[in-house]
């Protein structure tokens, strides 16, 4: 992310599917709330279900290489966050350290926006993608930038949704001196795991909308 990017967006972000490495949810259950009841969606055409993570650049207990654990690492001294308790009062739930089943929340949505710099591309030999996760009331929750994927972009656009991680432990920032190279998929995962069990993510399926796209469902 360039500098330019870095002050125009507020959080850290990534995009993946359900069966990387560095988040290890393959087996998530995703269901679908419906005018007619709840619709489990096919694992057939869930195995490679689009992420995409949004971690707080700006917490409680959060420096910049992201969590301050408690030395004792109590749940009970674990600050409570003002950005993870607001969205789960928007229908966002709590992640658990293991299995999950993520349901779909009415009026949440994921945009794409293309990147408004072809310059960057010209530089550097990629894009990025603008990403706004917005709450039910239209407001903007979290705004991320991320490497263009067109594999995701289209597997985001035939299922209609996307599963929206949001948190303060995700496993997007490296610890102090390390390189991404070093930060390995399963260095990743554990922090992930513990941000879980710490109650500092949370997550949802959320209605995907990009490059102009219509809202699905």
């Amino acid at each position: 992310m360039t500098g330019y990017q870095f002050e125009q967006v507020d959080d850290f972000g990534r995009i993946l599917f359900n069966d990387d490495p560095a988040l290890r949810l393959e087996v998530v259950r995703t269901v679908v709330e419906t005018a007619d009841g709840t619709l489990t969606l096919d694992p057939a055409r869930t195995r490679r279900m689009p992420i995409a993570l949004l971690e707080f650049r700006e917490a409680r207990g959060v420096g910049y290489f992201g969590y301050v654990e408690p030395d004792s690492g109590s749940r009970d001294e674990v600050p409570e966050e003002p950005q993870l308790e607001g969205a789960i009062l928007f229908g966002m739930q709590r992640l658990p350290p293991g299995r999950a089943e993520l349901r779909s929340i009415p009026g949440w949505a994921l945009h794409e926006m293309p990147d408004e710099q072809p310059k960057l591309a010209e530089r550097f030999g990629y894009t990025y993608s603008r990403l706004e996760l917005r709450t039910p009331d239209g407001e903007i929750y979290s705004r991320t930038w991320v490497p263009h994927d067109p594999e995701w972009t289209a597997a985001a656009l035939r299922l209609g949704y996307v599963v929206c991680l949001c948190g303060v432990e995700l496993g997007i920032r490296a610890p102090y001196a390390m390189t991404e190279a070093q930060h390995t998929p399963g260095m990743r995962e554990a922090t992930f795991r513990r941000g879980c069990a710490l109650g500092l993510n949370i997550g949802g399926l959320v209605t995907y909308t990009g490059n102009g796209a219509a809202p699905a469902g």
